[in-house]
């Protein structure tokens, strides 16, 4: 028994050093936007509450506000209120999100969709107005959501690199990833979203079970460090060979659509990204050659 308590004490050490890693980061935008120690706290409170809620369901058990303010140590209003403050900031994040998957499926659709596209996959001119002979990019938004902004979709893919506006008579589409520019709010949601899915793989891997698959993470870091001409060649190369990649997923996933939709089912992805290492420094001669780590 000893042996086993010594255990679940260690990983839980470690799962508690595991979040700050998690979180250290995430400091430098915690000063930029003057957060506050106590409105982190509410933060991480809401999230303990929320999932103490979801584990009372699944258990079949009442998660009144009552109990929960009890589990939590905190009252009965102030669950109310963590609820009342969350659901704001989830619903604001549910529009923001919204706008970023629309714009990026009318991306998709003109690629993958042929009637806006050659037979090679290359995104036809649209013509702004009806005219004969020519697709036209309303008839695309419509294909995607007739609700869609014509104005703020055209905007935003303007800003962000997508799309070019030829006397506005025409659009090109010169980028199909949609990779917002600036730092603004649809860029600080989809912090949350790409972190929190990658956090909810690792998740997943060390909680399920052997019926369950395991979901691929994997990590290529150098084993020496490199200069600031190496990093910049290792990007050049990663944006190059991850954006085909990516594409090409994409492109794949939207041909098996009419084989493995399941309104049942849950959105599956895969995300990239570079990243420098800043954890304490290692000598070389105690890394592996290739040094490639993951799961799956």
């Amino acid at each position: 028994m000893a042996s086993q308590e010594a255990v679940v004490s260690n990983e839980r050490t470690a799962f508690l050093e595991a979040i700050e890693e998690l979180l250290r980061p995430l400091m430098r935008l915690v000063l930029r936007y003057d957060v506050t120690y106590l409105e982190l706290l509410e933060v991480v409170r809401a999230l303990y509450i929320s999932a103490l809620r979801d584990q009372l369901s699944s258990q079949g058990r009442s998660p009144s506000t009552a109990r929960l303010g009890i589990m939590a140590g905190v009252t009965r209003g102030e669950v109310e209120k963590i609820y009342q403050r969350r659901d704001a900031r989830v619903e604001m994040r549910r529009r923001t999100t919204q706008k970023v998957d629309d714009v990026a499926l009318v991306l998709a659709k003109w690629h993958d969709d042929n009637r806006f596209s050659t037979p090679y996959g290359a995104p036809l001119d649209l013509s702004l107005q009806v005219e004969r002979g020519f697709r036209t990019f309303d008839e695309l938004l419509a294909a995607v959501n007739p609700s869609l902004d014509r104005e703020a979709v055209i905007d935003s893919l303007v800003a962000n690199g997508c799309i070019e506006v030829h006397g506005n008579k025409f659009v090109r589409c010169t980028n199909r990833a949609f990779l917002e520019t600036g730092v603004n709010i649809s860029k600080i949601t989809r912090l949350g979203r790409i972190v929190g899915a990658l956090n909810s793989t690792f998740a997943h891997n060390l909680l399920r079970d052997a019926s369950e698959p395991a979901f691929v993470e994997r990590t290529a870091l150098s084993h020496y460090p490199l200069s600031t001409e190496g990093r910049d060649a290792v990007l050049a190369r990663f944006r190059e060979e991850g954006r085909e990649f990516v594409d090409g997923l994409d492109r794949w996933i939207t041909g098996q659509e009419e084989e493995y939709s399941n309104a049942n089912g849950r959105r599956c992805g895969v995300s990239i990204f570079f990243f420098e290492d800043n954890s304490v420094s290692i000598d070389a001669e105690q890394i592996a050659p290739t040094a490639i780590s993951g799961n799956a």
